[in-house]
């Protein structure tokens, strides 16, 4: 059905969960709500739980509390419906391929980003560890 999705710095919140909903075949269990395009519906927690968060990395959590907790931290709200139905609602997170398009183009740039900073903190480490070798010479002259 869901297949795990890759960890690590590619992995995003919310091109985890646009994937899952967009998912066909986890229809049954979390779908796109049919009346609103900026929100999903779960239908199954029980199967949500056991084949989707168990299953995908962490970023989504690993059990229903969680999920819902990182959901409100990413900005989505809980749609008021009925007793047993669970609707979480995003003005950003939209059933439309050039959004899907656009969260990937923004997580490439952010990639990018945090490359360049790891790059830029590499060569200081490095510039620190010469001049540190520098020094350790010229104490080792004065002895």
């Amino acid at each position: 059905m869901v297949r795990k999705l890759p960890t690590g710095s590619s992995s995003s919140f919310y091109l985890q969960l646009y994937q899952i909903v967009d998912d066909r075949s986890s229809d049954p269990i979390i779908s796109w709500s049919k009346s609103n395009n900026n929100s999903f519906i779960v239908w199954d927690l029980k199967k949500l739980r056991s084949d989707i968060l168990l299953k995908s990395s962490s970023v989504l959590g690993r059990n229903l509390p969680e999920f819902i907790a990182k959901l409100r931290s990413h900005g989505f709200r809980r749609v008021v419906k009925g007793p047993g139905e669970l609707e979480f609602s995003h003005d950003d997170f939209a059933r439309d391929p050039l959004v899907k398009k656009m969260m990937a183009k923004s997580l490439s740039e952010r990639i990018e980003k945090f490359d360049a900073q790891i790059k830029i903190m590499k060569c200081r480490l490095k510039a620190k560890e010469t001049t540190l070798k520098v020094e350790n010479l010229f104490q080792s002259l004065r002895i």
